[in-house]
């Protein structure tokens, strides 16, 4: 009677480990599924709406500081000449653009938040990493998160607008990062945006050092 009794007990121990066995090897190929099929095709279906969202964000700030601020051009360029009227200087007022550029970090930053907290909306097709179903089904919301602090960089641009005249613009590039959380991944989509900060019409023959190496005119605040 034992012998039978230890042999069922035996058979229904191998069974349960089997079952343990068979359960550990499916989630483990969910997971895998999940983490090289399912989340690549997740984050390149919603690449380019994220980064949409995020340079958005950024731009609507860096418009809603210029005409707080009210930036005009002579307010951040220096123009020098000589006494023939030629151009010997041109020059970026850098502590003023490092307080303009401290606002649109700020800005930037509560707009990415706002961001962040709304999300985005993803189809439920879409997590089964087959691009049939993909945008099908109810939407699931997924959570975005900007990663630590913003950079940016003011950059000038010459050119020839007439004999004598030159269009001199001053644009920032503002570099920000977006986690995208995922089952068991976190995508990071990273943005630039370039938004024209002041420009103007600058009457004089300025000299061909200008012309030749705009990176004289560059500037990354600290």
């Amino acid at each position: 009677m034992n012998y039978y009794r230890n042999k069922y007990k035996k058979r229904r121990k191998r069974k349960a480990q089997i079952l343990l066995s068979v359960f550990l090897i499916f989630v483990v190929l969910v997971f895998v599924y999940i983490y090289c099929v399912v989340n690549p095709v997740v984050v390149e279906a919603t690449r380019h709406m994220v980064y949409s969202l995020s340079t958005s964000a950024v731009s609507d700030a860096v418009y809603d500081v210029l005409n707080e601020e009210n930036v005009a051009y002579d307010d951040i360029v220096n123009v020098e000449y000589d006494n023939n009227g030629n151009i010997t200087l041109i020059s970026l007022d850098t502590i003023r653009l490092n307080l303009i550029a401290r606002k649109f970090y700020q800005v930037a930053q509560v707009y990415l938040d706002n961001m962040g907290k709304n999300g985005i909306d993803v189809a439920l097709g879409t997590f089964t990493g087959l691009p049939f179903f993909s945008g099908m089904g109810p939407k699931i919301n997924l959570k975005l998160v900007p990663i630590g602090a913003m950079t940016s960089v003011f950059e000038s641009s010459l050119k020839s607008a007439g004999i004598n005249q030159t269009s001199h613009t001053v644009y920032i590039k503002l570099y920000a990062s977006v986690s995208m959380i995922l089952p068991a991944y976190t995508a990071t989509i990273d943005s630039v945006t370039e938004v024209l900060v002041a420009e103007s019409v600058i009457v004089g023959e300025i000299p061909e050092i200008y012309f030749g190496s705009n990176s004289s005119l560059n500037f990354t605040p600290s």
